[in-house]
């Protein structure tokens, strides 16, 4: 009996608790910034002044719905979790260049980014063009030179030294070209070196046969493996002596394709579909089955990335936006008709994947991450709107426009929900 009343009181404690902390989030949502301000300043005086010099600021600005009791705890809730900004109240010259400069340096970033993706484009598309004419002119020294396979060693000469020389470019937008072209050319002519085909067109169906291959796990390991994992040292070297940002989010990619294609992975791909498909259908294809062993691979990488000592962020967002993008798409029965036993542990999957972003964000402090399981939420959500009804004999034909309203009321729907039921999701925060 004794247990039976402190349960009890500790569940009646818990409660009152969560019932404060929802009123005290209520009437925080419902101050002007003005007011929030004044509950700041009045939890700076609170800590580092007199309660006499506190009290009486709070009698000259004291806030009609909000009592004192009310006012302390939200001003050491404001005062500990609250990043003051430099808003600038009056314009002046000074300021507006300090904008412009910003301005201008996220604008040569975006310029280096568009024009590095353009000149790649450029370069696969008129390469050809390019080299006859320069063999046609300058023959017979450059037929020589601009030979298939000396073009390709050439090439990869260049993208070293542009990989090498690109950190100690000082100008940004160069910076970024320099980089990002010597990577990607690096990789295509190691790709060209280890499959003997010197042009893309070649060697992208050499490497797709060898993938689709199970009975050649070591030419997959020479023509994917090593490519990716050079390029994958190429750009942590770039990591370690250039200081822009975006470099530790691209160098996961070359380093997942370099291990899907591992020999003892490779031959681990009908094992680890069947974990993701656990049921025998004849319906599905081998492509089926091996993407979703890649699936299995980037989901064990996940979670193996988390439970390091020190968690570096950067690769785990990017699986994780990854790791999105593929189970949501999977999980649509239309793309891989892989039965519905498959397709319900699919869902299960994809459910438990984007709840576990969530929480696992919330726990390392990382916003981003929960928005991303959030956001995947939200399509699931949306995706299953139009997908079940079609699984179960219904048409949307015709019905498009009344399906689009449909969706914008659910998306109200959970919008309000979330907005008006706040303490529903307590566990996303």
């Amino acid at each position: 009996m004794r247990i039976i009343k402190i349960l009890l009181f500790l569940l009646i404690t818990c409660q009152v608790a969560f019932a404060t902390d929802t009123e005290l989030a209520k009437v925080l949502e419902s101050l002007t910034p003005q007011q929030r301000t004044v509950l700041y300043q009045y939890g700076t005086l609170r800590t580092y002044a007199t309660p006499a010099q506190a009290d009486s600021f709070w009698q000259q600005h004291q806030i009609s719905n909000v009592t004192v009791q009310q006012a302390g705890l939200l001003a050491t809730e404001l005062l500990v979790n609250t990043e003051l900004e430099y808003t600038i109240k009056k314009p002046s010259r000074l300021q507006a260049l300090r904008g412009l400069f910003t301005a201008s340096r996220l604008l040569l970033g975006l310029a280096a980014l568009v024009a590095a993706y353009a000149l790649v484009q450029l370069l696969s598309r008129y390469w050809g063009l390019i080299r006859y004419w320069l063999v046609r002119l300058f023959s017979p020294l450059f037929r020589w030179l601009f030979s298939p396979r000396m073009l390709t060693y050439e090439l990869l000469l260049i993208s070293i030294a542009g990989i090498y020389f690109g950190p100690r470019v000082p100008d940004l937008v160069i910076r970024t070209i320099v980089i990002h072209v010597g990577v990607f050319v690096f990789w295509a002519q190691l790709t060209a070196i280890v499959t003997r085909k010197h042009f893309i067109t070649d060697y992208k169906d050499v490497v797709k046969n060898t993938l689709k291959n199970e009975n050649k796990p070591w030419e997959a390991f020479l023509q994917v493996t090593v490519p990716a994992g050079l390029t994958t040292a190429a750009v942590a070297w770039v990591i370690h002596v250039c200081p822009d940002l975006w470099y530790p989010y691209e160098v996961t990619i070359p380093a997942l394709v370099g291990v899907y294609a591992l020999p003892p992975l490779r031959r681990l791909e009908a094992p680890l579909s069947h974990l993701f498909y656990p049921f025998a259908n004849s319906r599905m294809h081998g492509n089926d089955r091996r993407i979703a062993a890649y699936v299995i691979l980037t989901l064990v990488a996940w979670v193996l990335m988390l439970a390091l000592p020190v968690v570096v962020i950067q690769p785990v967002l990017v699986l994780t936006v990854c790791l999105t993008f593929m189970l949501l798409l999977l999980s649509i029965e239309r793309i891989t008709y892989c039965g519905i036993k498959n397709y319900i542990w699919m869902q299960v999957i994809t459910v438990g994947f984007l709840v576990a972003a969530i929480l696992i964000g919330a726990q390392l402090s990382v916003l981003l991450m929960s928005w991303i399981g959030m956001g995947g939420i939200l399509l699931y959500i949306l995706i299953k709107y139009w997908e079940i009804p079609v699984l179960l004999g219904w048409s949307w034909k015709n019905r498009k426009a009344w399906g689009a309203l449909g969706m914008a009321m659910l998306i109200w729907g959970i919008g309000e929900l979330i907005r008006h039921k706040p303490e529903w999701f307590v566990l996303f925060y």
